[in-house]
């Protein structure tokens, strides 16, 4: 989840998703973001098997399969996006951070 999380933040942006050989949490991280992407099933197998090669891993894929986007849409729910000052410069701002409310000013 936490991966997921630096992965989706655009701040982090490009990003090299890589583990030791590349394949088994590299791929189990890939597929849950392709479900996250609302990618069908069979196209998130597909991916992970043809860049995992004959290491696939059944575990991996049972893991993604059973991956709940829902907990991670809770997540991303928590992420908005606030535009500061009057740069109107676009920044991600998560849920914990202290968020004010503009104040309007009569005339």
């Amino acid at each position: 989840m936490e991966a997921l999380k630096v992965l989706i933040d655009v701040r982090n942006h490009p990003i090299l998703i890589h583990c030791k050989r590349g394949k088994h949490r590299t791929g189990s991280l890939v597929g849950c973001f392709r479900k996250l992407q609302n990618w069908c099933l069979s196209s998130v197998f597909e991916e992970y098997q043809r860049f995992a090669g004959v290491k696939s891993r059944t575990a991996d894929l049972t893991f993604i399969e059973m991956f709940d986007v829902l907990s991670l849409r809770q997540c991303l729910y928590s992420i908005i996006y606030q535009y500061q000052g009057a740069s109107k410069k676009r920044r991600l701002m998560y849920q914990h951070e202290n968020l004010q409310k503009p104040r309007l000013t009569s005339f």
